[in-house]
């Protein structure tokens, strides 16, 4: 039984109807976490859809080689990037982060991993092998889910929702309503958020609903657990962002970190 999430699937679907706003928001998104990349090497770990790597290169990046074990993910990325940057120097791989064979070679400006190395299977080993990635004073651009009280139940969940399709529907329309009365609660906004989702998030709800209920395999981490491990790989924390967790009843979100490194 395969019970790894066909990531994949979810992002041609998603990738297909991307427009010039979605970039944008990637490009707002990508300058926040890790600063400039004008005339810098980025190397895109676990790239999806490919739009961050598209946003890179539109932010002027030197050249982005984007990397994902999921074959699916490599030819959206190649159909994204060919769309929205025809004429930049960038290549599109499949690797495996934890398999150092299919992984390039030398050292980049600029690593990011967005919401990514969590679902490899072995997280710790994952980022360590990412951060070596990371050359003479660079930035290393890593999100990842925070701990909670209830990851346990949400790793069971996401390993029977990757394994059982016929799940998929059912715990979905569970999941959403659910979702959606709790949010009127606590905002009042259901409709307005569910609309303007794209705008804010660069995605499609319910994509987001199916990455986030399938998503397997699942690790997270505390923020301390976090900057603690990767500046003992050589680093200092630059700058952090949505590092807090909740209870964790409709999952959690990533925490968002930039390391600089300083030991070389």
């Amino acid at each position: 039984m395969n019970a790894r999430y066909d990531f994949g699937r979810n992002w041609s679907e998603l990738a297909a109807r991307f427009e010039q706003e979605h970039l944008d928001r990637a490009c707002e998104d990508l300058h926040r976490l890790v600063g400039d990349v004008k005339d810098k090497t980025f190397l895109d770990i676990g790239c999806g859809s490919g739009l961050h790597s598209a946003a890179a290169l539109r932010l002027g990046a030197a050249k982005v080689q984007a990397l994902d074990y999921d074959t699916g993910c490599v030819e959206t990325t190649r159909a994204v990037l060919s769309r929205f940057a025809p004429e930049a120097e960038w290549s599109v791989e499949r690797a495996d982060i934890l398999d150092e064979g299919s992984l390039p070679s030398g050292t980049f400006d600029i690593v990011y991993s967005w919401g990514v190395l969590h679902h490899t299977g072995d997280m710790w080993a994952a980022i360590c092998n990412a951060a070596g990635f990371v050359g003479r004073g660079g930035r290393f651009g890593l999100a990842i889910y925070l701990k909670t009280p209830l990851c346990g139940l949400w790793t069971v969940e996401k390993r029977l929702y990757s394994s059982h399709r016929w799940l998929r529907a059912p715990v979905k329309a569970l999941f959403v309503p659910a979702y959606i009365l709790a949010r009127t609660l606590r905002h009042g906004d259901p409709i307005s958020f569910v609309k303007n989702y794209r705008a804010r998030r660069g995605m499609e709800f319910l994509a987001d609903v199916d990455d986030w209920l399938g998503g397997y395999p699942y690790q997270s981490t505390s923020a301390d657990e976090l900057e603690t491990t990767v500046e003992k790989l050589g680093f200092r924390t630059k700058q952090r962002f949505n590092v807090t967790p909740g209870i964790g009843l409709f999952g959690t979100g990533c925490g968002e970190w930039c390391f600089e490194r300083i030991d070389l």
